[in-house]
């Protein structure tokens, strides 16, 4: 019995037939149902947020919805509405890890509609008018201030570039980067590592000072103990992703080799 949610393999049938309208109806859908459960995770929106990304590529209303879909996402989050979907009776600390939090989500979509501008406007009135949340949000939102060059924003929610550094060490005595069978912990902490050093290094050549960017770069790449990691942190400063797309590649040879 196939463990595919129903409502995915309809999506998947419609995409396939180019039933566009259709399909659009079905993720809206979806959409609203996360919206009306319980404390919903982040995996019951995965496949429908996946979908819709595609979706809005191709077909314009897709795009359009979209949009009106992130700007209500927008309106409830400056109303004081952290999370997607209902909240339980009582709530625990873990709800915050586990539940999709709307600035997330938000910046998902923004992604997706290639508009960096709406999450730097979204975190530059969170700065102003909350800024206990935009702390909490701010890892998020740096990807899109540096984009828009608001390195000042930037540099004040930045954290220390090298936090991760001594932590990926550790890991990599235990771990490999690209282990058999596939596990993302190595991979995603060393991306994570160097996304930091990279945000950092943006926002010191924005800020005018390009030693200290250089030097940042430096630690980053003399800090690691491998040369392994040392060669795929360099690629990713350069290709932001090219970490994930080689985990990706290395997963699915995997799964050839085992299926065949």
């Amino acid at each position: 019995m196939s463990d595919i949610p129903e409502h995915v393999t309809r999506m998947n049938e419609l995409s396939e037939a180019g039933r566009h309208d259709e399909l659009l109806a079905l993720l809206r859908q979806s959409f609203d149902e996360v919206e009306q459960a319980v404390a919903p995770e982040r995996t019951d929106l995965f496949f429908t947020m996946f979908r819709w990304s595609m979706l809005a590529e191709e077909f314009a209303p897709a795009r359009k919805a979209l949009e009106d879909v992130r700007d209500d996402q927008t309106a409830r989050l400056l109303a004081g509405d952290l999370y997607v979907g209902r909240d339980r009776e009582t709530s625990t600390d873990e709800d915050c890890y586990l539940r999709i939090g709307r600035f997330s989500l938000v910046v998902q979509m923004n992604e997706t509609l290639g508009d960096a501008g709406s999450t730097h406007r979204l975190f530059a009135r969170l700065d102003a008018e909350q800024p206990g949340l935009a702390r909490r949000c701010a890892w998020q939102a740096l990807p899109a201030l540096v984009e828009m060059e608001d390195f000042s924003l930037a540099d004040r929610y930045r954290k220390d570039p090298l936090e991760l550094l001594e932590e990926v060490n550790r890991a990599a005595m235990q771990w490999p980067l690209f282990s058999s069978p596939p596990m993302p912990r190595m991979s995603a902490e060393l991306s994570n590592l160097a996304r930091d050093v990279r945000i950092g290094i943006a926002v010191l050549r924005g800020l005018g000072r390009p030693a200290e960017a250089e030097s940042l770069r430096e630690a980053l790449l003399s800090g690691l103990k491998s040369d392994e990691l040392r060669e795929w942190a360099r690629r990713e400063l350069i290709e932001p992703g090219a970490i994930r797309q080689a985990f990706v590649a290395h997963q699915m040879a995997e799964d050839e080799r085992a299926s065949g």
